[in-house]
């Protein structure tokens, strides 16, 4: 549950969310990076932050590997964290589209087909979401190739709200989903720079087990967030674009190597 407004400037919780369920809902920021890929904040100075803004559940899913959501998860037990943090990650397919994979614990080959992928999160019982797509961008799927991918593959989820997603994507979304479902509905900020809660999931409970049951269910609510966070400094920038092409490229050529 969100924590007191009086502890904090804004509540993560939308203003405008549906009514609650008996017991309220419980808050998820299901995309988040760190400093581990191309975010800027630390895991641990991730974590404090989604403990401050009072949700419940955070993914860590820096792009193509676990090292920074491992290190946020064990920072949030050592520390009594309130937010409970689960292991994700956002895999780079062969096309560069993006497939986010929650409650996983192990790396997810990289540079594969979309189908590949997708049977490689749900193998270790993860959950495999699409991430930001219909962008028009290389790192986002394009509804020909998301609806070549259903033909052979189930995901459990898709992102509907995004901080990234303008109107018309998101219309284009809505309008795909009448078509051809995609699993559970989801909200999520794809937050680089701390900027957490811009877009949320809300489900039933408070725990990640609650969070899990409720995504499998689809009874989860994608919302927009009314967090206002300051825009990021020109230090910051730099630090995502470092990070993003120069950092990012090194790690993938070794996570290649050790798929070999």
């Amino acid at each position: 549950m969100c924590a007191d407004p009086a502890d904090r400037l804004q509540p993560c919780l939308p203003p405008d969310a549906p009514q609650a369920p008996p017991g309220g809902w419980g808050v998820a920021e299901l995309h988040a990076h760190t400093s581990a890929s191309d975010g800027v904040p630390s895991p641990e100075e991730l974590v404090r932050r989604a403990d401050r803004l009072g949700l419940d559940v955070l993914a860590v899913t820096d792009h193509d590997l676990i090292d920074g959501a491992l290190r946020a998860r064990d920072y949030a037990r050592r520390s009594g964290a309130r937010v409970e943090v689960i292991v994700g990650i956002e895999v780079t397919t062969r096309r560069q589209d993006h497939i986010v994979g929650l409650f996983v614990e192990a790396p997810v080959p990289i540079f594969r087909p979309v189908i590949d992928t997708v049977r490689a999160i749900q193998a270790q019982g993860g959950l495999a979401i699409v991430a930001h797509p219909f962008l028009g961008l290389p790192s986002s799927i394009s509804p020909q190739r998301l609806a070549a991918a259903l033909r052979h593959a189930s995901f459990d989820g898709i992102e509907v709200e995004n901080q990234y997603m303008r109107e018309r994507t998101r219309a284009a979304v809505r309008a795909f989903l009448t078509r051809q479902p995609v699993g559970a509905s989801i909200g999520a900020s794809d937050a680089h720079f701390g900027d957490l809660a811009r877009a949320v999931t809300l489900f039933p409970g408070r725990s990640a087990g609650d969070l899990r049951a409720a995504l499998v269910a689809r009874t989860v609510v994608a919302a927009r967030g009314a967090l206002r966070h300051p825009p990021p400094s020109p230090a910051d920038h730099a630090r995502n674009q470092f990070r993003s092409l120069l950092k990012l490229p090194v790690l993938r050529v070794r996570q290649v190597l050790r798929q070999r």
